[in-house]
C-alpha cells in the first residue's frame, strides 16, 4: 500500500521534469538569446528543473508567458 504513494509521487514528478525537459529549456533559452546571450540550456537542465516540486509546476506558465511576449518583443 505505501509503495502504490510512493510510485505516485515519483510518476507526477517525472511528468512534471519530462514536461520540464521541453518548456524550460525553450523559455530560458528564449531571454538568453533575447538579451544577447549564447543558448546553453539543455534538455536534462529543464528535466532536473522539472523535477523541483514548485519550480517545475511553473514551467508551462513560464513558458506560455515566453512565448507570448515574444510575440510583441520580436
Amino acid at each position: 500500500m505505501h509503495g502504490l504513494g510512493c510510485l505516485g509521487i515519483l510518476a507526477l514528478l517525472s511528468i512534471s521534469g519530462i514536461i520540464g525537459a521541453i518548456c524550460f529549456p525553450y523559455a530560458i533559452n528564449t531571454w538568453l538569446v533575447f538579451f544577447g546571450k549564447s543558448a546553453s540550456i539543455l534538455w536534462w537542465h529543464g528535466f532536473l528543473l522539472g523535477y523541483v516540486p514548485w519550480i517545475g509546476q511553473s514551467s508551462l506558465p513560464f513558458a506560455i508567458t515566453t512565448w507570448i511576449l515574444m510575440l510583441f518583443l520580436t
